[in-house]
C-alpha cells in the first residue's frame, strides 16, 4: 500500500493505493478500480478493503477520501482551508468537484475505470457519471449501499436531523474534551465502546482517534446535514442512459437506504442490475473481506 496527501481542488487529500501509485506510468493493463468513499471519508477505514480487492482482482485500487477528512499532519490542520471561510470546498457540491478534479489530475486518457461508489460516495459517482472529464475513463461503476434518494427520510437521517443537527457545537466540543484527555484515558475509553460496538480495535483504533479530532467532525457532519438537504430524488436519467455499466448493491437491513429504496428502484427502471445482500452498510469494520470479494468477482464477470 502507498499513501500521500495531494491537492484536491485546494484541498490536501489523503490517497491511499494498492498495485501502482496515481503517479506511477501504467505498465500493462491500463484498468483501475477508483473507491469514492462514504461519509466520514477517513480513508484508514478503507485499508482491508482496498487490499483484499487488489489481492482477488489484480487491478490497482485508488481510494480517494474526502475533502477535509483526513488532516495532513498529526496534530494540527493548518494546511487545510479554513472551514469558516471555505465551507463551499466540503460541501457536497464541493466533495463532486473534488472528485473531478482528481480524474483531471491523476487519471490517464486512456483509463479503464472501474469506479466503486460507497454510501453517499454513490451520489458522487452517479454525480460524476456523465462528467465530460470523466464519462470516457468509465467503463463500469458498481455502487454499494448506495446513499442516492431521500437520505432524511431514512431512520438515521431522521435521527441525524433531529438529535444531531441541533446540537452540532456541542458534538464537535465533546470531541475536543476527548482529543485533550491522556492518551492512556481515552484510549482506554475508546476500546470500552469499540468492544460494545463490536468493532476490532487492532484495525480501527487509530482510524476512530484520526476521526475524532474536532475539526474532521465539523467537516463530516457538514457535509452529513447537507446530505439530508440535497439528496433527494434519485437521478433516474443518469441511470437509465448508463443502465448497461451501472450495478447496485443494497443491504436487506440498511438505515441509510431502506427497503423501499431498492424496491422503487426495481420498479421505475426494470433492467437495472440490482442485488440485495445482508452485508452491513458500514461493512468496513466488520465485513470488509467479504464484500471485497464479491465486488472482486463482479470485476472478473
Amino acid at each position: 500500500m502507498q499513501q500521500a496527501f495531494v491537492e484536491l481542488n485546494k484541498v490536501r487529500t489523503k490517497i491511499l493505493t494498492w498495485g501502482r501509485w496515481i503517479e506511477e506510468s501504467q505498465q500493462g493493463t491500463n484498468e483501475v478500480v477508483i473507491l469514492i468513499v462514504g461519509n466520514p471519508g477517513t480513508v484508514g477505514f478503507y485499508e482491508t478493503f482496498g487490499k483484499t480487492l487488489y489481492q482477488q482482482s489484480n487491478i490497482p485500487v485508488w481510494c480517494v477520501g474526502h475533502a477535509g477528512h483526513n488532516f495532513p499532519t498529526e496534530n494540527s490542520f493548518t494546511k487545510l482551508p479554513k472551514f469558516s471561510d471555505n465551507k463551499e470546498l466540503y460541501s457536497l457540491k464541493g466533495q463532486i468537484e473534488h472528485k473531478v478534479d482528481f480524474f483531471r489530475k491523476y487519471v490517464p486518457e486512456n483509463a479503464q475505470v472501474h469506479l466503486i461508489g460507497h454510501s453517499v460516495g454513490a451520489y458522487m459517482a452517479l454525480e460524476i457519471l456523465e462528467h465530460p472529464e470523466v464519462k470516457t475513463k468509465i467503463k463500469d461503476v458498481f455502487l454499494i449501499f448506495p446513499a442516492i434518494e431521500h437520505i432524511a427520510k431514512t431512520k438515521n437521517g431522521k435521527f441525524l436531523n433531529t438529535f444531531i443537527r441541533p446540537i452540532v457545537w456541542f458534538v464537535v466540543f465533546l470531541t475536543w474534551i476527548f482529543t485533550n484527555l491522556p492518551d492512556c484515558l481515552a484510549t482506554f475509553l475508546l476500546y470500552i465502546y469499540m468492544f460494545i460496538a463490536n468493532i476490532p480495535r487492532q484495525l480501527h483504533v487509530e482510524n476512530i482517534k484520526q476521526f475524532l479530532k474536532p475539526g474532521i467532525v465539523k467537516r463530516v457532519l457538514f457535509l452529513g446535514i447537507e446530505e439530508m438537504d440535497f439528496v433527494e430524488e434519485r437521478n433516474n436519467d443518469v441511470i437509465r442512459r448508463n443502465v448497461k455499466k451501472v450495478k447496485f448493491c443494497y443491504g436487506q437491513s440498511d438505515n441509510w437506504t431502506e427497503p423501499a429504496c431498492w424496491e422503487n428502484l426495481k420498479a421505475d427502471i426494470p433492467e437495472v442490475n440490482c442485488e440485495v445482500s445482508s452485508f452491513e452498510h458500514a461493512f468496513v469494520f466488520n465485513q470488509s473481506t467479504e464484500v471485497a470479494c464479491k465486488l472482486a468477482d463482479w470485476l472478473k464477470k
